[in-house]
């Protein structure tokens, strides 16, 4: 996950799976917060952030099952500038 010159990150789902969000719109996250969970036939995914971040917006609904590559949020890293 590499921020976009707005400091913008797609979180993406790596496996097939049905997902379950655990963060909200407005929610600061910080590195190691699980902000999702994808859980596939034979793995279970566990999404984080690597640096304190803003969620943005959430793309998909909890509950949905999704492929691999599909955007699942939006974060906006927060810089240190920001005070974070």
């Amino acid at each position: 996950m590499l921020a976009g010159s707005d400091g913008q990150v797609r979180v993406r789902a790596n496996v097939d799976g049905e997902v379950e969000i655990r963060s909200a719109v407005g929610d600061l996250v910080v590195s190691g917060n699980i902000i999702a969970v994808v859980e596939g036939d034979q793995e279970i995914e566990s999404l984080s952030v690597r640096k304190t971040a803003e969620v943005v917006e959430i793309l998909v609904a909890d509950g949905t099952e999704v492929e691999a590559g599909t955007a699942l949020m939006v974060v906006r890293e927060i810089s240190e500038e920001e005070g974070y």
